[in-house]
């Protein structure tokens, strides 16, 4: 059956969602290995609208070859976000599994129903498992997004596949199955699956920007711990709860004479005391409390279900691993201390401002008192 001009929207179609992932690659989305998966699929369209039976099975094969290849595409680029391994062996083996069926289909049935139905069977297969695990394994609203997504696509060719077994048979002549009901559904599929596949996608790496930005403004590029910024978002937020729903210890830590550090040793080694300062402190508390930068060398740690004594240890503890470490440079074998302010919130945001002040204020004393010490506020 002839080939129109509107037949040719649903490989076009697919062709400018992939052109649109090229284009929002050049402002520095990640975006390319989506692109390259909706090029495939649009040329296994293209090819398919190309009726003739002088190349049978090879053409077939190789539209085939290029649909199930571009559903192996979009499953690395969904798996690349999690980090989850995929098995070459495995997409090799469907791979060839498809076109040995496809061969068989055509060649020995001469069905082209059956040539579909093997097709689809493989990219279903191929998309439940990549889309099952990452959906298990999915925390963030972006990914929940996508893994809804394929698991929807999934199911949908898995439904497709139980279709074609019970389809009526259509005829033998050249353009008869695209045609019918049975092809134009998996045109429909292929079109409509691509545009909504590109809106998610943008939908996601804008989600993507949005949290690298604020994940920068409020992260201190230098120690990695959040900055004042990102203490104060962190204190507004839900993740806070445990800060306000229970007594929060507050310990501010400053190491002390750190103008004298970068005036006699530079301030790339005085850059390093910070950095090891940070560490010290971040080991002291562990990771399920708060460690901040909220200045040059000053920083600030917020833990919750611990007793203002067992703070004081833990404070302590830091400021006697940060003191007994040798620092060398220029030949000169040095140590450098830190003193800590500690006090106790009880539950609520302004109680852990009050605490704050109470805790700088005991900061200041152990800086008055000699330094290289922790004092705590009772």
């Amino acid at each position: 059956m002839p080939v129109t001009i509107l037949n040719w929207i649903v490989p076009i179609t697919i062709l400018l969602c992939g052109m649109a992932f090229a284009a929002i690659r050049l402002l520095g989305f990640a975006t390319e290995r989506w692109g390259y998966a909706l090029l495939s699929l649009s040329m296994g369209f293209s090819i398919m609208l190309i009726e003739t039976e002088r190349f049978t099975p090879y053409k077939q094969v190789l539209e085939d070859s290029l649909i199930l290849l571009s559903i192996l595409l979009a499953c690395r680029a969904l798996r690349r976000r999690l980090d989850i391994q995929g098995s070459l062996l495995f997409e090799t083996s469907v791979m060839v599994f498809s076109a040995v069926a496809v061969t068989v289909s055509l060649v020995g049935f001469k069905s082209v129903r059956l040539e579909t139905l093997s097709v689809e069977a493989c990219c279903a297969v191929v998309l439940w498992a990549s889309a099952w695990p990452f959906a298990r394994s999915a925390k963030s609203r972006p990914d929940r997004i996508l893994a809804a997504l394929f698991l929807l696509l999934a199911f949908l060719l898995t439904g497709q596949c139980a279709t074609f077994l019970a389809a009526s048979p259509v005829g033998h002549a050249v353009g008869a199955w695209r045609t019918s009901p049975w092809g134009n559904m998996i045109q429909y599929t292929g079109v409509i699956g691509s545009i909504v596949l590109t809106f998610c996608v943008m939908l996601v790496a804008a989600e993507d920007a949005i949290e690298r930005h604020r994940i920068e403004a409020h992260t201190d590029p230098m120690t990695n711990l959040l900055n004042r910024r990102g203490l104060n978002a962190l204190l507004e937020s839900r993740q806070a709860k445990r800060f306000h729903t229970g007594p929060t210890v507050v310990i501010l830590a400053d190491i002390d004479h750190f103008k004298t550090i970068n005036d006699r040793f530079g301030h790339s080694f005085g850059d390093a005391v910070i950095k090891r300062f940070a560490t010290v402190l971040t080991t002291a508390v562990g990771s399920k409390d708060c460690v901040a930068r909220v200045g040059g060398e000053e920083f600030m740690i917020l833990i919750s279900g611990m007793t203002l004594q067992e703070a004081a240890a833990t404070a302590d503890r830091a400021r006697s691993t940060f003191a007994t470490e040798r620092w060398v440079s220029n030949g000169i074998d040095q140590s450098f201390t830190a003193s800590f302010g500690v006090s106790m919130a009880s539950r609520d945001r302004m109680a852990i401002d009050h605490a704050i002040e109470r805790a700088d204020c005991v900061l200041y004393a152990a800086k008055q008192q000699g330094r290289n010490r922790v004092i705590v506020h009772q």
